[in-house]
């Protein structure tokens, strides 16, 4: 039987206790191999350097990871201290390097580029999370929360506590904003956004199945057993694009660890016919035009002088 089907459904008058923390998962935990694969309904991949794993219940992540679920799959992560992400159909999560989490202090910073996701925080965190998206920044300290992430839009739903999100300009940060428990954040492309009371119908209508069920832990299967992913074969260009072309503070550190695939044909070619909207890729794939000129206009010194 499925570890998703078969557990009791909670009412939907309760969406606004779907939630998901959707904020950051707790570097701690992610710093540590206490981050583990516990569930998966469909299929998933994991990119590790330049290659794709098959991803698998029992897998252990590491900072830097990415975690990519198929168009009708559901994972679930779970940490050490409780805590539970939980990821919709489609979604794509980049964990924290160690440099981001010391760059964002405690809390670290991980990025959901597209999907849906559930957080809740477990009741031994005693960090704060960090959630960064294409479209705001979010961070608490407890609750649960829902977030969804599209290229156009994007929402959040939080059930209990208290979040800050800070909106992504072009030009930097926007204001800070602060949501309760119960709020329901929206923003569109080339629109304000909003704050509601409540989650709309569209929103809960759209939620994966598995966020409105009660699933138990399942992470003491794990605990003591590891499970090595899959190699399957290194990253094309296809499967990272999206990557390739989000936000820019996210996309230059995949510069160092992809660099290497610039040296496969297919991989060289894809880069630079986007080159355009990954323009950092410029000196690695034409170095020459990054190296000190000579100045041609210097005088040649004279010969030594034969006593």
């Amino acid at each position: 039987m499925s570890a998703v089907t078969g557990q009791k459904r909670l009412p939907i008058v309760l969406a606004k206790g779907i939630a998901l923390l959707f904020l950051a998962l707790p570097p701690v935990a992610l710093a540590q191999p206490t981050a583990i694969i516990t569930i998966l309904e469909g299929k998933g991949s994991l990119l590790r350097g330049t290659t794709r794993y098959v991803l698998a219940e029992g897998v252990r992540l590491a900072p830097g990871d990415i975690v990519q679920t198929s168009d009708k799959a559901f994972a679930r992560i779970e940490f050490a201290d409780g805590s539970i992400a939980d990821l919709g159909a489609s979604a794509r999560l980049l964990t924290a390097t160690a440099r981001r989490a010391a760059k964002s202090g405690s809390m670290g910073e991980h990025f959901l580029l597209a999907g849906f996701m559930k957080l809740s925080a477990g009741k031994q965190a005693t960090a704060g999370y960090r959630y960064a998206t294409p479209h705001f920044s979010v961070t608490t300290a407890e609750g649960v929360a829902v977030m969804q992430i599209a290229a156009a839009e994007a929402a959040v739903f939080v059930e209990s506590g208290e979040a800050r999100l800070t909106e992504s300009v072009p030009k930097g940060a926007g204001a800070l904003q602060r949501l309760r428990g119960g709020e329901f954040y929206t923003r569109k492309s080339g629109q304000k956004s909003a704050v509601a009371p409540r989650p709309s119908q569209a929103f809960i209508g759209a939620l994966p199945r598995a966020f409105l069920d009660t699933i138990p832990s399942r992470l003491a299967r794990f605990k003591d057993r590891e499970v090595a992913p899959k190699r399957a074969e290194e990253i094309a260009y296809a499967e990272v694009e999206a990557w390739l072309k989000t936000n820019r503070d996210v996309r230059r550190p995949l510069v160092q660890r992809w660099r290497s695939r610039a040296n496969d044909p297919a991989f060289r070619g894809a880069l630079i016919v986007n080159l355009k909207n990954h323009p950092e890729w410029d000196p690695i794939l034409f170095p020459e035009k990054y190296k000190p000129k000579e100045n041609k206009s210097a005088t040649p010194s004279e010969p030594a002088a034969v006593q």
